[in-house]
């Protein structure tokens, strides 16, 4: 970008950060008055010579893409440098703060694009964060739902949002990533690191953003279709058009997944089947700076937990019917006054949750309802949440991007298992964030919240973020937050069973309070034609009540505060880009301390190694990729807080692996995925759980895959 100007018959040139607007010192080249070459070097990043003719430049810079100009006597010239990373820079939504990429954000922040979602073949949020390093899947097969740890914390501490709205309907304390479908998801964003200034409770661990897209200006229909050899089905669509300013999508499907079991000894799953649909209207007006989002998404999954015949004669059995419905609405504004912003969001998520027991006749195939009330069971809870976002104008605030906001959270919960049948709470927040560019290599941002809740007290919050330019193409962003968490209405008051589970809640919990450190080095650079980049992350958290489930029996348990709760840990990656070939590796190493009162303090450590090799031959729209994740294994310790029943569970370590094929015809407007899931047939992996004290430990096993499939 160049801003000419009169400057009396010289020729004066000033460089600045295409980034951070701050000058950068950098060389010249150019004509002399002897037709030479006349080198120069610019102070405080400006650069005056004469000339009496109009001549092409070079400017260069260390760690900047070097530029060509041409220059006109009697001009001066700003130009903006842009580093010279070799990745696309690209823009991000979930960082609050303006014009926010990949590259220049403080936070430790990563995407899924729509391309990568495409490689792995996925269908939901699972199968997109199944390969992601520093993340851990989990499945409950008894009632159907996936969950995750990042950072060595569960997924109770990930906020989940869809274009910024938080998401509610946690079961045993995770959100089922099944239920995300991917259809028309423009990116996926994961923060890894304390969110709990800008996004309040469950933001301890980080964030993960769905960002869905809904700005097409050309007319758009999309029809997807997968099938995998282990009974899952699925065909999902989108339409779009859009009217001058207006833009309108629709977009949703049907899942199916038929159940798998690994004896067929009788009508009983190892993983139910669920049936499951999606619907979501999007609507979007944008005019000058402002915009406006509106959209409403329905989601209804059905589940089948079959029981097995009942004895003696084994002519009838008892089934479980699971009914979740989720109703999710936003309303989103954002607009430029002069030079201050604004940004607002208005949401309402409702889940409901159906239990309903069936006595079944196997001959005749009749139902009837089990008789009595406490067989059945209908739980529901509604969220609002109102957010505002005000940004100053930085020339009134010293060169400073301040930003003020309010949050607003309202929950209720109702069901017949809920304590005095109806419990809410409020959260409300003030908070402030301000970034402000040191140097043309240092940028630090600062964070504070002051929150209300009502049912605990809830501490100040607050966050440092700092992010620097090294010289030779490298980053380092070191992090604190203080985080807090409040017990959910669930914990608190929801008691839940079914036929694998007697869950109770807890009316006595204490708020879980934290201290969390980050830190990430980050190195591009080249070998000949190959362009490469090293990244190294660390982290510890320090959470003080952690609320847990406790194991009190077969199938019961109780949420309780087990007290310290830490894990630390760290990873090296690497990603290669030669030619047509790509090469993303990781390794991880993450330590958990449980804080057992009164036991030696020891971490237990486990590593995961992702690998992800890709092959690309552009010429025939073809790409192959290999996806590999191994889990080392996992020992825990559980207690509640007064030391009784301490148990130590340890987890083997298992390896997954997936293959795609990825194939587009007729100018990209057929694509097709060919792959294996689990191609080394892991299905159960073992888990012991010793009491301590106890000299014999009982032996179970923990339900990963359904087996190798196929897809596509």
């Amino acid at each position: 970008m160049f801003v000419p100007a009169v400057s009396w018959g010289q020729i004066t040139i000033k460089a600045l950060d295409g980034e951070t607007s701050m000058p950068v010192d950098f060389g010249l080249l150019a004509k002399g008055e002897k037709d030479d070459t006349l080198k120069l070097f610019s102070l405080n990043g400006e650069v005056t010579f004469k000339s009496e003719n109009s001549q092409k430049v070079t400017i260069y810079a260390k760690g900047y893409n070097t530029q060509f100009v041409v220059v006109y006597p009697n001009t001066k010239y700003t130009i903006q440098l842009q580093r010279n990373y070799y990745v696309i820079d690209e823009v991000i939504v979930t960082d609050i703060h303006s014009k926010k990429s990949l590259n220049n954000t403080v936070l430790n922040i990563s995407k899924i694009s729509a391309e990568k979602i495409e490689e792995l073949g996925a269908v939901d949020l699972r199968d997109a964060l199944a390969f992601e390093n520093n993340i851990r899947m989990s499945r409950d097969n008894a009632i159907g739902s996936s969950g995750l740890t990042m950072m060595g914390i569960g997924g109770d501490n990930v906020k989940l949002l869809i274009d910024g709205v938080p998401v509610i309907g946690r079961l045993f304390n995770q959100l089922d990533l099944e239920q995300f479908n991917l259809e028309n998801v423009k990116q996926i964003e994961v923060i890894k690191g304390p969110m709990s200034v800008i996004y309040g409770s469950n933001a301890l661990a980080g964030t993960i953003n769905i960002v869905t897209n809904n700005t097409n200006t050309k007319p758009r229909f999309n029809l997807n279709t997968n099938y995998e050899t282990d009974g899952q089905y699925a065909l999902t669509g989108t339409a779009s058009k859009s009217f001058k300013n207006h833009f309108v999508t629709l977009s949703g499907g049907r899942t199916m997944f038929t159940g798998w079991s690994a004896n067929d000894v009788d009508r009983t799953f190892d993983w139910i089947p669920k049936e499951q649909y999606t619907g979501r209207v999007q609507y979007s007006y944008k005019h000058k700076n402002a915009t406006i989002n509106v959209r409403s998404e329905l989601l209804r999954s059905n589940l089948l937990d079959r029981g097995a015949p009942l004895l003696p004669y084994k002519e009838a059995a008892v089934d479980q019917h699971y009914t979740n419905q989720r109703f999710d609405n936003s309303l989103s504004y954002s607009n430029k006054i002069g030079k201050s912003s604004l940004q607002m969001i208005l949401g309402n998520n409702n889940f409901n949750r159906i239990k309903n027991k069936y006595y079944r006749n196997l001959v005749t195939l009749e139902e009837v309802l089990v008789a009595g009330e406490a067989e059945q069971d209908t739980q529901t809870f509604n969220a609002s949440v109102f957010r505002t976002i005000y940004g100053f104008d930085k020339a009134k605030t010293k060169g400073i991007e301040t930003l003020i906001g309010f949050d607003g959270n309202y929950e209720v919960g109702t069901g017949s298992r809920i304590k005095d049948s109806r419990q809410e709470q409020l959260d409300a927040a003030l908070f402030a964030s301000a970034e402000k560019q040191l140097t043309s290599y240092a940028l630090i941002r600062g964070g504070v919240r002051y929150a209300y809740n009502s049912a605990f007290e809830s501490p100040i919050l607050y966050s440092l973020q700092t992010k620097f330019n090294l010289p030779n193409s490298q980053i380092l962003k070191v992090a604190y937050g203080k985080g807090f968490r409040a017990p959910s209405l669930k914990e608190l008051y929801l008691d839940f069973n079914d036929s694998r589970h007697e869950v109770f809640g807890d009316s006595t919990l204490m708020s879980e309070t934290s201290h969390s450190f980050t830190a990430s080095y980050l190195k591009y650079y080249t070998k000949g034609k190959a362009k490469m980049s090293t990244t190294v992350d660390g982290f510890y958290n320090n959470i003080e009540n952690k609320i847990e489930l406790i194991v009190t029996g077969p199938i019961q348990a109780k949420y309780g505060n087990i007290g310290k709760y830490q894990s630390v840990g760290g990873d090296i990656s690497q990603k290669v880009l030669y030619k047509d070939f790509g090469l993303n590796a990781s390794l991880n190493y993450t330590g958990v301390y449980n804080g057992v009162e009164g036991a030696k303090k020891e971490f237990f450590f486990s590593p995961q190694v992702v690998v992800n090799p890709t092959y690309s031959w552009k010429k025939h729209n073809l790409s192959a990729n290999l996806f590999f994740n191994y889990f080392g294994e996992v020992s825990r310790v559980f207690s509640n807080t007064d030391s009784a029943n301490v148990n130590v569970q340890e987890q083997d370590a298992y390896s997954m692996l997936d293959f795609t094929l990825n194939k587009s015809f007729n100018n990209k407007k057929l694509r097709v995925t060919l792959g294996a899931r689990n191609v080394l047939g892991v299905i159960n992996i073992n888990a012991n759980t010793t009491e301590v004290g106890a000299h014999t430990p009982s032996t179970t096993f923990i339900s990963v895959s359904p087996g190798r499939t196929y897809f596509i």
